[in-house]
């Protein structure tokens, strides 16, 4: 890539974030959703910064979030942008899925190994036949930090889709029964292959947001608030503990990531 590209990469970031990007810090939460960037700038003490994406930096924590909306082609530009930062160590992924195996329950918490990708955004970086996968090294901190709280973690296969209204086609559904696929989401196979040809470390932890294929699991207004009130404080904690064990087991985790690479 040429230098022309690299800085309109890194301008575009700090126009979408309205941040100068000497600003953000070496770790970073990424997320869909202001109430989670909200709840992150008042216990950090930071202020949210709004452009295109929201962020908010904590220094004291080494730790920047970033709500970058909804869809495959935000989730590939902030990747993109981040890739191009001079100081970034790591990624990590704080969203929502519906849950599709009965094992899942509303509140769980899934740590992805792998993202089928059903979206079309990903292949503008990867071939089809790369599997979208996360950094292991930054992803068994992620699983980790989910059973230092006693909480057991779901792991397996996500299925990411750029169709939002799937649950009525019954061939879909059929589809996604048949694989054995453990949730679905709109975003994780584009953040992971886009991670994988820039080289940025990622992983993830999502929260099950509802129980689509259920009889009433569909997420109405109030499952969506009660989402909120219930399960964002705890989702928040464990990211909080994976960032602090990915700084101080650095060293380590950066020599695991030249094998990985």
């Amino acid at each position: 890539m040429s230098l022309k590209e690299h800085e309109y990469i890194r301008q575009t970031l700090e126009r979408y974030t309205n941040c100068p990007l000497d600003k953000f810090c070496s770790h970073v939460l990424i997320t869909n959703f202001r109430q989670y960037i909200k709840a992150f700038s008042e216990r950090a003490g930071c202020e949210i910064l709004e452009g295109n994406f929201r962020i908010a930096n904590a220094p004291d924590l080494d730790c920047t979030m970033i709500d970058f909306g909804i869809g495959s082609p935000q989730a590939a530009l902030v990747i993109n942008g981040l890739a191009y930062l001079d100081n970034l160590k790591s990624v990590i992924m704080l969203g929502m899925c519906g849950g599709i195996d009965d094992i899942l329950e509303v509140g769980d918490f899934v740590v992805p190994t792998a993202a089928i990708r059903g979206e079309g955004t990903s292949r503008h970086y990867l071939p089809v036949e790369f599997p979208a996968l996360p950094a292991m090294s930054v992803n068994l901190l992620c699983l980790g930090a989910v059973k230092a709280r006693k909480i057991t973690p779901r792991c397996g296969i996500v299925y990411t889709t750029d169709r939002r209204l799937w649950e009525f086609d019954e061939d879909f559904v059929e589809c996604l029964r048949n694989q054995r696929i453990l949730a679905i989401e709109m975003e994780l196979a584009t953040l992971f292959s886009v991670a994988y040809r820039y080289e940025v470390p990622i992983g993830s932890i999502m929260l099950v947001s509802d129980m689509p294929l259920q009889r009433r699991g569909i997420k109405d207004k109030k499952l969506h608030d009660e989402i909120y009130k219930l399960h964002m404080e705890i989702h928040l904690d464990i990211a909080m503990d994976a960032i602090a064990n990915l700084k101080n087991r650095w060293p380590e985790i950066e020599r695991q990531l030249h094998s990985e690479w």
